[in-house]
């Protein structure tokens, strides 16, 4: 392709000077050959009146011949111009053109006539005509070339003073082919040049992009390049396994189908903000949404995504990972403290719990057959026994709460705040919305734990008289809200989420980002601490389902 990219150029600059320098020629020519003929039109002009005027008085003379003589005579010491220039003179005789000169180029004897309506001797036929000027046409031989004509009416006689276009064409003929001789001998000797510099560089980078390709292909995360219209324009097997799509069915299709269709009218808005302000909401970071697969199935992933800003094109990458497996693990990880909790929790109900209600039998017993002296201890290992009793039992109520799910959010609520409120002395409200029909079962557990664990640190940590929890919905966005009037947060704790000390925080913030919620902790306007997870219910009915 480079080599016929050169060619070409140098092809074209190469005719287009070749063809002006041939335009300058032939012009020169033309002018030369019209001075020539006209001067000479005019010298035989003046030959002619002289030897008419010698011969006034004298019939014997005939000034007409003896002035083609002259003419003759002279043109017989005439070299003529060029290999093929010369000149032609003819007068008409009936309906052929004679010709009087003998060419002097050729080794001819004079022209043979030539019919007047032929096609051959055009310039002639012109001059013997009365016209004056120059054309390209055939000789009285039948060869093409430029002609300069002038009649001379005295003798009636035409003039035609000519040179072949070959031989105006011949310099510049060969000129093109040595010029495209030369031409394909420098790109011979360029490309070789060219090729020896650029075939290392050519070589690393078809090896990069060989590794680029490998590399793209063989990841286990899926990868996407959109351009700015959404239209995707690359898509790895990963990626194209992962929403369940044979090879090469994304290709040229918008990005949109890929996502629910509560996520594509903020994506494209997304787009359209970056590229008006610059400022990325999601651009150069991640996020965790839903993904929709070919068989309209839903799926959490995590997404980043990046810009490819080029100069000849506009792209965005994005790299998915499937959440799916490690969400379900990560529940099963979460749960597990719950389930042990609740194995300790049944453990002291029906292990010590019982064991101590046996003891407070035995001591209802001693206590009825004491003596008067033995009375008042037996009366305080009854009541200790009782009390330690009640102690269990509320213990193992707090280790094993009532299952929460959506039909009974409220209750377990309103039992989590009884239990803190005898426990503390910290009065807890609540403002809860009807949620039944818009959450599922394991969202509302992630809430619950939320709200359980906001709740403890309080208590632990926050010497607080009052908290209020609020779970609200409006119109697809829900929030849950837990603020106290505790002495607040320390300003200087970091406030993004994954840099928050404390087990206790990042559990609230991963319980909540399970249903792509916002997490966020921060002081109450007046005094104490405000939690808040912000959510979108069509997300958190799907997310908390898979």
């Amino acid at each position: 392709m480079l080599i016929v990219i050169m060619a070409i150029s140098i092809l074209i600059v190469t005719a287009t000077s070749i063809a002006s320098l041939y335009d300058a020629a032939f012009t020169q020519h033309r002018l030369r050959l019209v001075e020539t003929v006209k001067s000479q039109a005019r010298l035989i002009e003046a030959i002619a009146q002289i030897e008419n005027t010698n011969s006034e008085g004298d019939q014997s003379v005939d000034w007409q011949a003896d002035t083609l003589k002259l003419i003759a005579s002279a043109d017989s010491q005439l070299s003529g111009f060029g290999k093929t220039g010369e000149y032609a003179l003819a007068r008409r005789l009936n309906d052929d053109i004679v010709f009087e000169l003998t060419p002097r180029h050729f080794g001819l004897d004079k022209p043979k006539p030539i019919p007047f309506a032929g096609k051959w001797a055009q310039p002639m036929r012109l001059a013997l005509a009365g016209e004056s000027g120059v054309i390209i046409g055939l000789d009285y031989r039948g060869i093409e070339v430029l002609a300069a004509f002038e009649p001379i009416n005295i003798l009636g006689f035409g003039l035609v003073a000519k040179v072949e276009l070959s031989e105006i064409r011949k310099p510049f003929i060969d000129a093109g082919l040595i010029a495209l001789g030369v031409a394909l001998l420098v790109i011979l000797i360029a490309s070789t040049i060219f090729s020896r510099i650029t075939r290392p560089i050519a070589r690393q980078i078809e090896q990069q992009a060989e590794t680029f390709r490998t590399l793209v292909e063989t990841a286990r995360e899926g990868i996407i390049l959109i351009d700015v219209k959404g239209v995707i324009q690359f898509i790895n097997p990963s990626a194209e396994s992962l929403f369940g799509y044979l090879p090469g069915e994304l290709i040229e299709k918008n990005v949109g189908m890929l996502m629910p269709s509560s996520h594509r009218a903020a994506h494209s808005q997304y787009v359209d903000n970056y590229l008006s302000t610059g400022v990325g909401k999601i651009i150069g970071t991640g996020r965790q949404l839903l993904g929709l697969r070919k068989d309209g199935s839903h799926f959490p992933m995590h997404l980043s995504i990046g810009d490819i800003d080029l100069p000849h094109t506009r792209l965005f990458t994005g790299v998915i990972m499937d959440l799916s497996e490690q969400q379900q693990l990560q529940r099963e990880i979460m749960e597990t403290p719950v389930r042990e909790q609740r194995r300790i929790g049944q453990e002291l109900h029906d292990g010590l719990g019982q064991q101590l209600t046996g003891l407070g039998m035995l001591a209802a017993s001693l206590l009825n057959k004491a003596s008067k002296p033995e009375f008042k201890l037996a009366s305080q290992i009854a009541d200790g026994i009782q009390e330690a009793l009640s102690q269990v039992r509320s213990v193992s109520r707090g280790l094993v709460p009532l299952d929460v799910n959506i039909e009974n959010i409220d209750i377990a609520l309103q039992n989590l705040a009884k239990e803190v409120e005898q426990q503390s002395n910290i009065q807890i409200q609540l403002e809860l919305d009807d949620i039944s029909t818009l959450l599922s079962d394991n969202a509302v557990k992630h809430l619950y734990r939320v709200v359980q664990e906001a709740i403890n640190n309080v208590v632990k940590h926050a010497q607080a008289s009052a908290i209020s929890v609020t779970l609200k919905i409006e119109g697809d966005q829900g929030e849950l809200l837990i603020s106290d009037n505790g002495k607040g947060i320390d300003m200087e704790i970091p406030k993004t989420p994954g840099q928050q000390e404390g087990l206790g925080l990042r559990i609230m913030h991963h319980r909540c980002k399970l249903f792509d919620g916002d997490f966020s902790i921060r002081p109450g306007t007046e005094s104490g601490t405000v939690v808040s997870c912000h959510f979108a219910v069509d997300r958190i009915q799907t997310n908390a389902s898979e």
